[in-house]
């Protein structure tokens, strides 16, 4: 990173000297322009960025993983690496071999985490405990969370993506993001609060350019953008199930399931036997729980325009909570008064949204709601 910074400057250096010599322009605009290119390589992310994990497991796919590396590495100042659940040699799908020197017990943090998909062996990964239990751990810390290809079924596994709007591999997209709960939006790249979701392969390169113009603007993201030279001209335009000639899509389609369907089936004939989430039990807290985490979490990020906009509906909604039926096996001891405590807390949020309170009270408000929301969660667990 310190090697590429030096060499950027190099050759801003030697552009600055070309200019000196080349050009008639007087010299306070040439060190004026200078001045302003520094400025767009030394700029500083909006939200300071030092670790960028990219999660690898035995049978990741290769570009999955590896655009994203390449591409957020280009942030000025941050150290990018793989990370596993053991140090040592991983696969990829292809069976390249790379050697991980840094495991899950080495990482209590992260400012960016990446999880990329592959096929067979990321949905055995949506199945292995401590691998989602990782991310979890991990997801409590990050600026952005974020999942590339198929790598979204790992991080839906871990329900992170419930209530929230999500993309895909284009393979059984949209009935793999409903089976985790999450919103399926046929996009290149999806953002949700600080979930960050991609299509299929290449469209991680895209998400990963998306971040950094979130962190960093236009002008720097188009120097990442040059470096790269990312100006992807394919011989057809058929990367996505619409474009393709049907014939092929469906042979596509046919071949992963060959693979991928048995596997699904199962998971969800296993899901159906299990026992039903406590929102589908109780619509009204569901109802409640869809306005808070549209509100919540853009709070967390600073973005507060949803809280302002959902405050009386967050209100309304805690209203309805309170007046509707307990479902039997939640009717704990002070469940009554948290509900109460809950639409109480929530017409003063609202209250408070139109009075003249600052940014920071709102969100510490916001923040107390939303662990309100979760002790009730927790004592329909009990």
């Amino acid at each position: 990173m310190k090697n590429q910074k030096i060499t950027i400057s190099i050759s801003i250096f030697i552009l600055f000297v070309t200019f000196s010599f080349g050009q008639s322009a007087n010299k306070d605009s040439l060190e004026k322009r200078h001045n302003e290119m520094m400025a767009i390589i030394m700029k500083q992310p909006k939200v300071p960025i030092k670790t960028i994990g990219i999660l690898v497991y035995d049978g990741y796919n290769t570009l999955d993983a590896m655009g994203p590396y390449h591409t957020l590495a280009e942030i000025m100042g941050a150290k990018t690496f793989f990370v596993a659940k053991q140090k040592g040699m991983v696969k990829n799908q292809r069976g390249l071999q790379t050697k991980i020197d840094t495991s899950f017990s080495e990482v209590k943090n992260l400012d960016i985490l990446v999880i990329p998909g592959g096929a067979m062996e990321t949905f055995m990964q949506t199945k292995d405990t401590a691998t989602l239990n990782w991310i979890k751990a991990i997801d409590k810390t990050t600026a952005y969370t974020t999942s590339v290809c198929t790598g979204s079924w790992i991080l839906g596994a871990t329900g992170l993506l419930k209530g929230k709007n999500a993309t895909s591999n284009w393979y059984r997209a949209d009935e793999m993001m409903t089976f985790y709960g999450a919103n399926f939006k046929d996009e290149r790249w999806v953002k949700d609060g600080k979930y960050w979701t991609s299509a299929g392969v290449t469209a991680g390169i895209d998400m990963s350019l998306a971040i950094i113009d979130d962190l960093m603007g236009k002008q720097y993201t188009e120097g990442v953008m040059l470096d790269l030279e990312y100006n992807p001209k394919p011989p057809y335009d058929a990367g996505t199930p619409k474009k393709a000639e049907p014939i092929v899509a469906d042979m596509m389609k046919e071949m992963y399931d060959m693979l991928l369907l048995p596997l699904i089936d199962a998971e969800k004939k296993n899901a159906a036997t299990q026992k039903p989430s406590v929102f589908s039990q109780w619509p009204a807290l569901d109802e409640f729980h869809k306005v808070m985490s549209a509100t919540f979490h853009p709070s967390e990020e600073g973005n507060l325009s949803p809280l302002k906009k959902n405050a009386e509906d967050l209100s309304a909604k805690a209203k309805l909570l309170n007046q509707s039926a307990i479902p039997l096996n939640f009717q704990k001891n002070g469940m009554k008064e948290l509900l109460t405590k809950l639409e109480m807390e929530s017409a003063v949020l609202a209250k408070m949204v139109t009075g003249k309170n600052t940014d920071e009270v709102l969100k510490n408000a916001i923040s107390a709601l939303h662990n309100r929301f979760h002790e009730i969660i927790g004592k329909c667990s009990e």
